[in-house]
């Protein structure tokens, strides 16, 4: 039997993310009312924020979440 593909709906709303001692504009995702990642717009880059501190650098916010959404299903 194979498994069935669940149908999951993320959702992607405007927030403050604190990066070590500075906040930036960014983006917050959820599933439901988990945060999955954090994603703070420092200008011409996106960060991914762990922990108050920077993951990586992507140059365009397509590639930060696509890049939040594996690490989430990787470590799921």
């Amino acid at each position: 039997m194979s498994k069935k593909d669940k149908k999951i709906e993320i959702q992607i709303a405007d927030s403050k993310v604190v990066v070590g001692k500075e906040t930036f504009d960014g983006y917050q995702l959820t599933i439901g009312k988990k945060t999955i990642a954090e994603i703070a717009d420092m200008g011409a880059q996106f960060a991914l924020v762990k922990n108050a501190s920077v993951d990586s650098l992507y140059k365009s916010l397509e590639k930060a979440v696509e890049s939040a959404i594996e690490n989430y299903n990787l470590n799921k």
